[in-house]
């Protein structure tokens, strides 16, 4: 900088011209500074950021700057024009997507990928008339077996039977220390499904010594439960194989000694081989029952899979899982040394077998099971396993006939009554969605037909023991028609039952299912009628496409028919609200009386 020069070689010793050169040169300097101030306060104000709007870009004129010194920059001049805007090409503008523009593609839909025992399961036929499997011919076939079968009027298997039973008898043939392979079937109603485990269990343990707990089966309702039981034990009515029925249909205590008992030399022993039960009573006994022991479990049967998976009871299947892991290695944490004769110690979980006509077939929800390597048996056709949409296909027999028919709802009686009393309809079961429903329709009838027609409910207003006589009268053709919940929608096998009508709708397919599966059982031809409201139709052919059914026809019913009935229907629609009036009085007469005798009773023993 010129303020630190000096020039020592100057041979002048003028002093006054020195210090007239410095004033100039600080003068020089002080004019520099004010400059670079001025500057600087300017550029300061000019830095304002404003919005533009879009696909528009403003590029600021460049400041020139002066390379004369490195301490001084020149100021813009205000009357100096600003340069044009600048245009985006547009190939720049390519570069870059623009949110919710039209350019993006839709992205293309995941398809499910299911596991290969999902998606390639043994198809099983549902043609029950064409059967070519004699009983007679079966080698596989135990002849206590064969005996039991011929005696009971079945020379034939079922495709079921056929294809299920020596698949489970094959895998116990494996080595000991081989986990035999879990098997899940989805057949519909009337089937077979439930011979196809009793056969190869019954045939399984006959081998086995000791009386020891081996075969579990799992229901959900006692009427279900019960009906198992007693064809487990027409079976085993041969062999050494003892049954027990734990429903809740006997006193706990008695269920208690029908199980197990006390010796003073062994302890606590089991008296049967195989237990039939219902979830809710199962987890009772392992709580509370001293001496009942699942140890030596080898079948775990799961019938009417779905319904149980949908309302787990009591976590049941958490505390049969750790009933059988009791004493293991798993639960004391002790681990032997690997080596041939503790391998051989170790006990094999039991094997599980699922039993539904709606089985489902999502992954997420068997997981819960713990299946291992299960094995899918489907009468569902492979198509329906290839699609997502697919999945949830269910089967109905072959010999089935549905239908529906369209109404007011002012009418679904005298539609009801068409069918049973003009038609003549016989061995008729009618389904609706509350027991109010059914006991105000089973009265009307009752008292439109005038003796006529034997009309009877059945729900779960009514005790055990009163629903059981129901039934016996239905299979002995003493009732023409059943009106019903969906109490008995599932599994309970009712013979010759011809004809059923869903009066009302069912709320979901499963229920559909399992309402039509009551006719055309085992071969037999069945017909199932839906009475629908005009505002249901578009909602119940949802429901049935949604099972991967087709679209089934529509009856029609002439207005002359509802015409015609319709003045009878009036005076028996008059005396039945006078018969229902007359039962509510009682009812609230013998609530009050109860009420009373109650009171009564605490005051004496207060005295």
């Amino acid at each position: 900088m010129d303020l630190f020069i000096i020039n020592r070689y100057n041979d002048t010793n003028d002093d006054t011209h020195i210090i007239e050169q410095e004033a100039k040169r600080l003068e020089q300097l002080k004019q520099r500074i004010e400059e670079r101030r001025k500057a600087f306060s300017v550029k300061k104000s000019s830095d304002v950021i404003t919005l533009k709007e879009e696909k528009q870009t403003e590029i600021l004129p460049d400041l020139p700057v002066s390379t004369n010194d490195d301490l001084s920059t020149e100021i813009p001049k205000p009357n100096t024009p600003p340069k044009p805007k600048e245009k985006i090409s547009a190939e720049k503008q390519k570069e870059f997507k623009v949110l919710g523009s039209s350019d993006f593609q839709k992205k293309s839909k995941v398809q499910r990928i299911l596991p290969y025992w999902l998606s390639h399961p043994t198809v099983v036929s549902r043609d029950l008339n064409e059967l070519s499997c004699p009983v007679e011919e079966q080698e596989w076939l135990h002849p206590v077996i064969k005996s039991t079968l011929l005696s009971e009027g079945i020379t034939k298997l079922f495709p079921v039977q056929n294809q299920v039973v020596p698949f489970i008898l094959n895998e116990h043939t494996l080595p000991k220390l081989f986990q035999p392979r879990d098997v899940c079937v989805s057949a519909p109603t009337g089937s077979g499904k439930t011979l196809s485990f009793v056969i190869p269990i019954v045939q399984l343990l006959m081998k086995d010594v000791g009386c020891k707990i081996r075969a579990l089966v799992v229901l959900p309702v006692q009427e279900l439960a019960a009906q198992v039981a007693k064809v487990f034990k027409k079976y085993c009515n041969r062999t050494h194989l003892k049954v027990a029925l734990l429903s809740g249909s006997v006193p706990f205590q008695q269920e208690q000694q029908e199980v197990v008992r006390f010796t003073e030399s062994v302890g606590w022993v089991s008296k049967v081989e195989i237990i039939v039960c219902t979830a809710g009573r199962l987890v009772e006994h392992l709580k509370t029952t001293e001496g009942f022991n699942l140890q030596h479990l080898k079948f775990l049967v799961i019938d009417e899979a779905d319904r149980i998976m949908d309302n787990i009871q009591n976590d049941w299947l958490y505390h049969v899982d750790h009933h059988i892991k009791q004493g293991s290695e798993l639960m004391t944490g002790k681990v032997q040394s690997l080596n041939w004769k503790n391998v051989s110690k170790q006990k094999l979980a039991p094997q599980k077998l699922l039993f539904s006509a709606t089985l489902s077939q999502d992954p997420e929800k068997l997981e819960q099971w713990g299946l291992f390597q299960p094995k899918l048996f489907s009468a569902a056709t492979n198509e329906c396993f290839e699609d997502e949409d697919q999945i949830r296909k269910y089967a109905t027999p072959a010999e089935l006939k549905e239908h529906y028919v369209v109404c007011e709802a002012e009418n679904k009686p005298l539609v009801l009554y068409n069918f049973l009393v003009e038609q003549k309809w016989d061995k008729v079961l009618c389904f609706t969605n509350a027991a109010e429903t059914t006991h105000r329709l089973t009265v009307l009838l009752n008292t439109w037909a005038c003796k006529g027609l034997k009309v009877a409910e059945l729900s779960a207003a009514l005790d055990r023991t009163m629903r059981e006589n129901v039934l016996k009268k239905f299979m002995l053709s003493e009732i023409d028609v059943l009106i019903s919940t969906d109490a008995l929608a599932r599994g309970i096998d009712i013979p010759d039952c011809n004809y059923v009508i869903s009066y009302d709708p069912p709320r979901n397919i499963k229920t559909y299912i399992h309402r039509v599966g009551r006719t055309g059982r085992a071969g037999k031809i069945g017909k199932a009628v839906t009475v629908l409201l005009p505002s249901q139709i578009s909602l119940f052919k949802d429901l049935i496409k949604a099972g991967g059914k087709e679209e089934i026809p529509e009856i029609k019913i002439n207005t002359d028919v509802i015409d015609r009935l319709f003045e009878s229907y009036a005076s028996a629609m008059n005396t039945t609200r006078e018969k229902i009036n007359s039962e509510l009085n009682l009812k609230i007469k013998n609530s009050i009386e109860i009420k009373r005798s109650a009171k009564s009773k605490i005051k004496k023993r207060k005295k």
